[in-house]
């Protein structure tokens, strides 16, 4: 597990192709004004320069051990999508959290020892969902359905664990920050704002305004640890509005490393116990084969405008209640990359394709289009 908690906390690469798609499946709320979030007094900080904040932010000198990470966002997802999933009883466990993000927010405790160790608790009105991951074991818990599923899977397999761990926890300030300080466009004007308290942390705030007029971002804000340079929040803003249309940031946060128990998961008398089997989440082999299709990926664009293209994926999306959702609120369009549909959100666009090809850019759909060839 140590790779998948490695992935999550200081993955570079990954959180760079994660970007646009956090930003188009993140939690649909109301939209959240940034000012909601920060004390209202203001620390008194010595003066640092933008570039002394983006060397801070990218290169943080101590590490965040705990604390509780919300999400919130107004992506203005398509209505029908929203109702689709706000429709009906709630699904629990990892589909419960999904469809949670998608239709509210979502708001996260965790523990790490950045080694080998994960804990996330996502607490809701009806219980918790938890997930544990350490010395090789990988558990969830939803205590709604008083349900506890193994995740300890041969070594073949151990992709699927650290994937499915990824994906049971919000994206992390650092890792929204770092994509889009990596995706910076030439001549954006950056700008340092009064400092603030954040999580009770007196914080830098860096004001980035990308004036990239291929781009749905209008602006963004991220609040900088004045201590330690981590990243305790961030709030993108679509071009045209005032109020955030996706935010993350933390409510509170530890530099200590926490005590080795709150790793350790023990069933619970009278709960269910399941074990999830490699077959049920591992994408199909094509027959006559080994190994599944390579999965390619290549960017096009800059800046703010990047649009990320990625092939070879799975060609069962809608085995998904989430991704038949997608499909069935967008539009059928035929690209020189294939058929497929196109969502388009506040912040962000996606195309589907049918043939396993997935293309998704902070771009309106007349640009997204045109950089796939649309035929």
């Amino acid at each position: 597990m140590s790779n998948a908690v490695s992935k999550l906390f200081n993955s570079r690469f990954g959180v760079r192709l994660a970007l646009p798609a956090v930003v188009t499946v993140g939690a649909v709320g109301t939209a959240l004004a940034y000012p909601q979030v920060v004390s209202a007094s203001s620390p008194t900080l010595a003066g640092k320069t933008p570039a002394q904040l983006i060397e801070s932010a990218l290169r943080p000198s101590g590490r965040i051990y705990s604390g509780t990470i919300v999400e919130t966002s107004g992506l203005g997802l398509p209505t029908s999508f929203v109702n689709q999933l706000s429709g009906g009883s709630a699904p629990s466990g990892l589909s419960g959290l999904l469809t949670q993000a998608l239709t509210s927010g979502v708001t996260a405790n965790f523990w790490t020892n950045h080694a080998s160790s994960l804990r996330i608790q996502v607490p809701s009105t009806s219980g918790e969902f938890d997930l544990y991951a350490s010395a090789g074991s990988v558990w969830e818990w939803d205590s709604t359905t008083n349900t506890a599923t193994d995740l300890r899977l041969p070594s073949g397999a151990k992709a699927v664990s650290h994937a499915r761990a990824t994906a049971s926890t919000p994206p992390s300030p650092s890792a929204i920050a770092d994509a889009l300080l990596s995706h910076l466009p030439a001549g954006a004007a950056v700008t340092v704002n009064s400092p603030e308290y954040v999580a009770g942390q007196p914080a830098y705030v860096l004001n980035l305004a990308p004036n990239d007029p291929s781009s749905l971002i209008g602006g963004v804000r991220i609040a900088v640890d004045a201590s330690t340079g981590n990243v305790l929040g961030v709030w993108i803003t679509p071009r045209g509005s005032s109020s955030a249309a996706f935010s993350v940031y933390y409510s509170a946060v530890s530099f200590k490393a926490p005590s080795s128990s709150v790793f350790s998961f023990s069933v619970p008398s009278g709960a269910t116990v399941k074990t999830l089997r490699p077959g049920a989440v591992m994408a199909p082999v094509r027959r006559g084969t080994t190994t599944a299709p390579a999965v390619t990926h290549k960017s096009i664009g800059t800046g703010f405008s990047t649009v990320e293209v990625v092939t070879g994926l799975p060609r069962r999306p809608a085995s998904s209640s989430l991704m038949s959702g997608l499909l069935g609120s967008g539009t059928k369009v035929t690209t020189a990359i294939g058929q497929g549909t196109v969502v388009t959100t506040s912040v962000a666009t996606v195309f589907i394709g049918n043939n396993g090809t997935l293309a998704f850019g902070a771009v309106p759909r007349s640009v997204l289009l045109a950089d796939l060839g649309q035929g």
